[in-house]
């Protein structure tokens, strides 16, 4: 199953190369899983929208989850503090990335990640950024590698007054729900 390919692949890099400093250190590891998406299948059925905890690794030095999407979804504001990649199965996602400066945090750049996208954030460079989906469309999946450090229960986001927040995240899905739904091609 792809689930295994993508663990393996991250704990590989991990193994073999020091914390990400910069973005740029990041782009082996996302050659490296764009080629394992290529190779992924996705079940042409719907599951219930939610985050699946698909791995943490022991040493906590990264985590695996498959982020399910509503339609017409939007997030808000949010940075992770660790390193991340995500990578695109089905459906596509806008992802708005913002920048702090001064202590205020504005919008930088909007981009469009369908089926196959790969994109990558490191800390120190600004890693807040909202993703949304469309209205209508197949249901978005993703998987999204997080570094170490990454809190499952309790995220930082922007608040109504632009200032960043804690706030708790909602639960984890049930992996029984993922049963065959993820494949190799």
């Amino acid at each position: 199953m792809s689930t295994e390919r993508y663990v393996a692949t991250v704990r590989a890099h991990v193994a073999a190369h020091a914390s990400p400093a910069r973005l740029d250190d990041l782009f082996p590891l996302a050659q490296a899983l764009a080629e394992v998406t290529e190779h992924t299948s996705v079940a042409p059925r719907e599951v219930p929208y939610a985050r699946y905890l698909l791995h943490a690794d022991p040493e906590g030095r990264f985590n695996v989850q498959l982020d399910v999407f509503s339609r017409g979804y939007t997030g808000g504001v949010h940075a992770h503090g660790t390193w991340g990649i995500f990578t695109v199965l089905r459906g596509g996602l806008w992802v708005d990335d913002y920048e702090e400066r001064e202590g205020r945090v504005r919008a930088t750049r909007r981009t469009w990640a369908g089926v196959g996208a790969v994109q990558a954030f490191c800390p120190p460079m600004s890693d807040w950024h909202r993703v949304s989906t469309r209205e209508g469309g197949e249901q978005v999946v993703s998987v999204h590698v997080y570094g170490p450090g990454f809190d499952l229960d309790t995220g930082v986001a922007l608040g109504v007054d632009g200032l960043p927040r804690s706030y708790r995240r909602g639960p984890l899905g049930d992996l029984r729900a993922l049963d065959g739904f993820l494949g190799e091609r």
